[in-house]
């Protein structure tokens, strides 16, 4: 639903709009795209810092390790269960794209190394060139959310500013519902 009502909203103002919904919602299609200007992705966000190296007892390749490797716990489920994860998500062509925004519940979540920041899904998209980031630091309601993004979507495509638009979307969203836990979770991070 989040997805088709962005889509009308671009469809209106006669923006291209490229949309992958259900089975094409899949790993291969997000590695295919070059530069959008505007990446939007509404599916489930994850980030595991429970793995212990127990369960990575037979990988011998640090680099690969979960245990050891933060951008390998964090990433999105696409259509299929597929992973991608933030590792992936670095290889990414995202030097021209303004906004990523990741509608999923948890996305802005990764490890906290001292000195070096957050090694997650944000690093990845940020190293992959990515202007700005819209993210989640918790679980998100998919109702609310819709409601976020179609009026954020709606404010940005009028005047162009991503933090004015998401501060009036975020503002009519917390009229509706108080408690922040249904407008407090989404984040911007960029330039």
């Amino acid at each position: 639903k989040e997805i088709k009502n962005i889509k009308k909203i671009f469809d209106i103002r006669k923006i291209k709009c490229d949309t992958f919904l259900k089975s094409q919602a899949n790993t291969e299609n997000l590695k295919k795209q070059k530069n959008p200007a505007i990446l939007h992705i509404a599916t489930h966000g994850f980030f595991r810092e429970d793995i212990t190296a127990k369960e990575n007892k037979n990988n011998t390749d640090e680099s690969n390790n979960t245990a050891v490797n933060p951008l390998l716990r964090s990433g999105l489920i696409l259509s299929g269960s597929e992973f991608f994860t933030a590792y992936e998500a670095m290889n990414m062509d995202l030097d021209s794209t303004l906004l990523v925004t990741l509608s999923a519940c948890e996305t802005g979540l990764g490890e906290i190394n001292n000195g070096e920041g957050v090694y997650g899904l944000q690093r990845a998209l940020i190293t992959a060139g990515a202007g700005n980031i819209i993210m989640s630091l918790w679980k998100v309601s998919d109702e609310v959310t819709t409601e976020l993004m179609t009026s954020f979507y709606e404010y940005f495509l009028n005047d162009k500013d991503i933090r004015k638009a998401f501060k009036k979307a975020q503002f009519e969203v917390r009229s509706k519902y108080k408690d922040p836990l249904y407008w407090g979770a989404f984040v911007i991070l960029g330039l």
